[in-house]
């Protein structure tokens, strides 16, 4: 079975008829003024509504607040992916699934930068039903090190019963070697998609086209 495909950082309408006819099964939008993909809540409603009602549609966030929680849910998205600081504050009043994203560039790392999950209590753990790793700078179009850490989703028991999203300078040339090394459940791709106007038709369609070849290649051998 592949992988599913998100395509993140839609900023323009068309961005929803590129990913509707690439075929992709989950759609991510920017809620963070520091990002150059930020959305507005207008503009992000404007995008959503044009994309096919089976793409799932993910808030991306970093340190939310409970009342940023709410205005998203009130948009109608199927998920909240939270970055940075995980608050009690913020999962208490999240009604939708939770992808927690780790920015990792050394598997030292992992630990330290689960700790926040591994504190909380067991009820708002269960709120969370993927991890999201990521590379070392958020939206940075940087894989983490492949190599070093490549195992480490293996062994750890946060992954128990969750999804392990693959992200982080993930494009057409690369997925299917981390597809290959990971097995992930979820490939999630955004500078790799883009050109210097934003996201690029062609290379989605390239980018979720590869993904599905490499389920084709695999099953097959």
């Amino acid at each position: 079975m592949r992988p599913k495909v998100k395509i993140c950082g839609l900023q323009k309408p068309v961005d929803a008829q590129y990913v509707n006819d690439a075929g992709a099964d989950y759609t991510g939008f920017v809620f963070y003024e520091k990002s150059k993909r930020n959305v507005s809540c207008q503009k992000a409603k404007k995008i959503m509504e044009k994309i096919r009602p089976d793409i799932k549609k993910v808030a991306v966030t970093v340190s939310p607040d409970a009342a940023q929680i709410q205005i998203l849910q009130q948009m109608k998205f199927d998920i909240i992916q939270m970055h940075g600081t995980l608050s009690a504050e913020a999962l208490s009043a999240v009604e939708l699934p939770v992808w927690y994203a780790i920015n990792l560039s050394d598997p030292k790392e992992f630990a330290e930068k689960t700790k926040d999950f591994l504190d909380l209590p067991e009820k708002l753990q269960q709120k969370i039903t993927a991890l999201v790793v990521d590379g070392a700078n958020y939206g940075g179009g940087q894989t983490f090190d492949w190599q070093k850490t490549q195992t480490f989703h293996q062994t750890e028991g946060i992954f128990a019963g969750r999804k392990f999203v693959l992200a982080g300078g993930l494009h057409a040339g690369n997925v299917n070697k981390g597809i290959q090394l990971f097995h992930p459940d979820v490939v999630d791709v955004s500078s790799g998609v883009e050109n210097e106007n934003g996201k690029d038709e062609a290379l989605i369609k390239q980018f979720v086209a590869c993904v599905k070849e490499e389920a084709k290649e695999r099953k097959e051998r």
